[in-house]
């Protein structure tokens, strides 16, 4: 079995996006590589039809697990976050596909908290689909820009595109993230939910939506905004046709593949948490502007891992 993973950078601060359509258009996950984005509007990509080794990529499982690391930031609490977490998914899980359906999803976070701040898919062994507060060290890891508010990082199967873990982390490092009135943050905080649902879409396998800037999954956001917690027709037509009846299996597995595990594979020989950076207060926020400017897809490992 071969297994390769691909980091998907989030939200990303723009100034002004200056695009707008009336068309509507969702783009799901490829097992390839796209060509890199130069603008918010980010093509769909996935030559299913041209290379065999091109397949969307898709869960195979209607229940999971979500573990979360007790790594608040310096505005919100691990509770707090804990929150931002359910209510983003259960956007994408409790969806209305029409005639009453939703998805088939049972999502659910485990009390056993994540022991390990790096995306991480260990074949053989427990693993954990994570949810990480970065502090320090953000640009040190592979494909992580600084302008990305987060990234989920999914692994697959390589010989069809089901996934198999997902990871996501939160860039507290170069952004703080808050929970923000219905109105949004004036003052420059990132609100939790807004991208969190946003990384959701990510985590289910959806990619960033090539025309529709109402979309949550539209590549890039404004500092404070909120509006992304709301999924756009674009969000929901995506979400149930990749999952449309009978997509998901019956039977109801919470434990990862492996078995659950909340440690990074080097420190489990000691099983300590070693890893795990410290929470440090982040710098005062200040204003990054970029104009349209997103790296969009970046495979930051790809190989056999077993």
């Amino acid at each position: 079995m071969s297994v390769a993973r691909i980091a998907t950078l989030g939200l990303v601060l723009v100034s002004s996006v200056g695009v707008a359509s009336e068309a509507r258009a969702w783009c799901q996950s490829c097992t390839v590589e796209a060509p890199p984005a130069a603008s918010c509007a980010q093509s769909c990509f996935c030559p299913v039809d041209t290379n065999p080794d091109a397949h969307f990529l898709f869960w195979d499982r209607s229940c999971m697990e979500l573990s979360v690391m007790d790594m608040p930031g310096p505005a919100f609490t691990t509770a707090e976050l804990d929150s931002a977490i359910d209510r983003s998914f259960a956007r994408w899980t409790e969806l209305d596909c029409g005639g009453g359906r939703r998805p088939g999803f049972e999502i659910r976070r485990t009390d056993d908290r994540a022991l390990c701040d790096i995306a991480q898919y260990v074949s053989g062994e427990g693993n954990a689909n994570t949810i990480a507060v970065v502090h320090d060290g953000w640009e040190e890891r592979a494909g992580h820009d600084r302008a990305a508010f987060a990234l989920t990082t999914t692994f697959f199967l390589l010989s069809t595109g089901e996934i198999v873990d997902a990871d996501m982390e939160l860039n507290e490092e170069h952004w703080d993230f808050a929970t923000c009135p219905e109105e949004g943050c004036m003052d420059g905080s990132v609100d939790l939910e807004n991208t969190l649902t946003h990384e959701a879409g990510h985590f289910f396998g959806l990619a960033h939506t090539n025309v529709d800037i109402e979309s949550t999954m539209w590549a890039c956001a404004d500092a404070g905004e909120t509006f992304k917690r709301t999924l756009a027709p674009d969000d929901i037509e995506g979400m149930c046709t990749i999952y449309g009846p009978d997509a998901l299996p019956s039977e109801c597995r919470f434990t990862p593949r492996g078995g659950f595990d909340p440690f990074c594979a080097e420190d489990r020989k000691e099983g300590c948490g070693c890893r795990v950076a410290a929470a440090t207060s982040s710098a005062p926020w200040s204003l990054l502007v970029l104009f349209g400017v997103v790296l969009g897809w970046r495979v930051s490992r790809r190989g056999a891992r077993g």
